[in-house]
């Protein structure tokens, strides 16, 4: 598998010219690639090595490659690619490197020997392929298996999955299942038409989702239909708790439907029904649930007309066997309730383009550094009386025109902060939503360019966050955003890992920007190391796309500590700064200190963070022990003879293979996360 390699067979010119000809194209291959000499010090690198390593060409010419080998990089591996090229053959296979940050990735490898006129070797050429890449994909690929295509959410083969798993690790003894069905469907269709079907499916799904709270699992079953998991309902012998926490959580599942929804310009009114059926924790067979829960749907649907019940409980699997259980709920709001509701969005309307908008600005953290990195331009409806009015209080009520409207004052207003920000020393950057709907109106781009003209702002300094992305398809739409990306603004995808429609957007559209779905950390508690690996793929997918990630909804300190640890490069959220008045804003970056330390781990999430990363490429920790950042956080919270301890320092010796003690450890770091966050609720 050697090659020769004449440098005069490249080019008519001189040798040199023949070779920097070659540097030059080899610097720019897609691939991470350098050419070493034949003691295999680095001559030539690529641009893509020294994005995706961290290391500047500068810090690598000269040095041998083994600058790339770390503590879990395997000394076999490392052995056989010695012997292979010292036989003069050439190598392929896999080897876990580290970047200059000290985070570990794993390379596709293959190394080529080159050889001169006389035979002997000269040089070797090595490419790298970036296995993360191939593992995201992978991913993505399972996400679209396991999710419906019109709502994003589980299907109904996730939902089995779901059922299926082992539930010994659930604290109490029941688990409710409950099937979802929008009355009436049929007729909303014929109303809104298919796309307004979509559309409101979509919509009705983002609401359950984001009413249903922690310890629900929401899937997507058919057309209409949706399941829902509640687990640890309290004791079967204690059936008035188990309805009292039945009862929250449903509650907060109604709300999704307790104020109109705006489908393609029209006001859509849903109502719904709901069968629940319980599930001990030893049945053997969880399946049954479902069938029972289709029956008390049913019984829901037949009872529908009586406005004190929207749900049916069939009877619970007991050994005593008890009855029918019916919860009643409030009743659903009256023509008149739904009246008086209409008149406040029209008023909210009414005042908002009338001088109650005002953009409050929320900012954007380099975790990496600390500083200011942009800030978020959020809108905001100031009443007569002067109270602050959300978006989810207004939004509704705006159609397509509406959204326009809001998109080109709040435009205008962020753009005019920029400009009064420049004048008081104070330069930064600012993103403004952008609703899809708004890309069909083929003055949209003739909007910002006249905005940036009026205020004198740089295309650069603005980035446009494209909500709802998976609506945004139409070559309307698309030759909209191209317009834009001509222009020189930025283009960011907002939640992204709230579906597999938002992923394929990303690798269609020209985003230079993505932002990290909040929802993602829903399951924090009950499912940290889920909650990891997805924030981790989506920042190595933001890597391989080359382009910047936003974690949203860092709301406290264990959120941001563990967003740091994976190497996220940009953080949002209430712990790191609130949505403010614009005027505040240069206070607020003169008197701000970033509220964390480099190399300090403070929080159980943080520390199951870094103890994760390393562990899932089967990587000791790389620092000395008494550097490492875990070290101190140990001694805080267990005693140096303890268990927890000596798993830790295990972490710091040599290890090629997965290591117990490493998953006992990382299982240790999980209680203590699940421990303070019980903690947590309870003050």
């Amino acid at each position: 598998m050697c090659q020769t390699f004449p440098m005069h067979s490249f080019s008519a010119g001189t040798p040199a010219a023949s070779a920097e000809l070659l540097a030059r194209a080899f610097a720019a291959t897609a691939h991470m690639s350098l050419i070493t000499d034949a003691q295999q010090n680095i001559l030539h690198v690529g641009d893509s090595f020294t994005t995706i390593t961290g290391y500047g060409a500068d810090e690598l010419l000269g040095r041998n490659c083994r600058i790339l080998q770390g503590p879990g990089t395997d000394r076999a591996v490392v052995a056989t690619i010695s012997a292979t090229l010292r036989a003069g053959d050439a190598f392929e296979g896999d080897i876990l490197n580290y970047r200059k940050d000290g985070s570990p990735f794993w390379n596709g490898l293959k190394i080529t020997p080159l050889r001169g006129l006389a035979d002997e070797i000269t040089h070797y050429v090595s490419t790298q392929s970036d296995i993360n890449t191939r593992r995201a994909f992978q991913d993505t690929l399972r996400f679209q298996a396991l999710h419906d295509v019109v709502t994003d959410l589980p299907n109904r083969r996730y939902l089995e999955q779901h059922l299926a798993r082992d539930r010994t690790g659930l604290h109490a003894g029941v688990t409710a299942i409950g099937l979802i069905n929008i009355n009436e469907f049929r007729r909303i269709n014929e109303q809104v038409g298919l796309r307004g079907g979509d559309e409101l499916l979509r919509a009705l799904g983002r609401r359950l989702r984001n009413s249903a709270g922690e310890g629900v699992f929401l899937a997507s079953m058919k057309g209409d239909e949706f399941a829902v998991v509640i687990d640890d309902l309290g004791s079967l012998r204690d059936s008035a708790d188990i309805d009292d926490q039945l009862e929250v959580v449903l509650r907060r599942l109604h709300e999704a439907v307790e104020r109109p929804f705006q489908v393609l310009g029209k006001s859509v009114s849903v109502s719904i029904s709901m069968g629940v059926a319980f599930c001990p924790l030893d049945s053997d067979d969880i399946f049954n649930c479902l069938s029972d829960a289709e029956a008390a749907l049913k019984a829901a649907q037949r009872g529908r007309h009586d406005r004190q019940r929207w749900w049916y409980v069939a009877p619970p699997v007991s050994d005593s066997g008890t009855q029918a259980i019916a919860i009643s709920t409030t009743p659903r709001a009256t023509q008149a309730e739904r009246t008086l509701l209409n008149q406040r969005f029209e008023a909210h309307r009414w005042r908002l383009f009338n001088g109650g908008l005002s953009m409050y600005m929320q900012p954007v953290i380099d975790l990496r550094t600390g500083d200011l990195s942009r800030v978020e331009a959020l809108a905001r409806l100031i009443l007569v009386d002067g109270t602050v009015v959300g978006p989810d209080q207004f939004l509704p009520s705006l159609d397509d025109a509406g959204h326009d409207e809001l998109f080109r004052l709040g435009l205008d207003e962020a753009l005019g902060c920029l400009a009064r920000w420049d004048r008081e020393g104070l330069s930064t950057r600012v993103s403004v939503n952008l609703s899809p709907s708004t890309l069909y109106d083929s003055n949209c781009t003739g909007w910002v360019k006249s905005a940036l003209e009026r205020h004198s702002i740089n295309p650069s300094r603005l980035s446009l966050e494209l909500l709802e992305t998976q609506s945004a398809k139409s070559a309307v739409q698309i030759a909209a955003i191209s317009g834009l990306r001509t222009l020189g603004v930025g283009l960011a995808l907002d939640d992204l890992g709230s579906g597999h429609a938002t992923l394929k957007r990303l690798s269609e559209l020209p985003f230079d920007s993505i932002k990290l779905d909040r929802g993602l950390f829903a399951s924090l508690n009950n499912r940290p190391l889920e909650t990891l690996s997805m924030l981790a793929t989506l920042t190595q997918m933001g890597r391989d796309f080359k382009v910047d990630v936003v974690a949203e909804g860092l709301e406290d300190a264990r959120l941001a500590e563990a967003a740091v640890m994976l190497g996220v490069p940009l953080g949002q959220g209430y712990f790191l700064a609130r949505p403010m008045p614009a005027s505040s804003i240069p206070n607020w970056v003169a008197a701000y200190k970033f509220p964390l330390s480099a190399g300090t781990v403070t929080t159980a999430l943080g520390a199951l963070a870094y103890h994760w990363k390393f562990l899932r490429w089967e990587s000791p920790h790389p620092l000395s022990l008494s550097a490492c950042p875990l070290t101190d956080f140990m001694q805080r919270h267990t005693p140096q003879t303890s268990r927890a301890a000596a798993l830790h320092r295990q972490q710091h010796e040599p290890f090629n293979a997965l290591s117990t003690d490493g998953q006992q450890l990382q299982e240790w770091l999980v209680e203590l996360v699940q421990d303070h966050a019980i903690t947590r609720t309870d003050t």
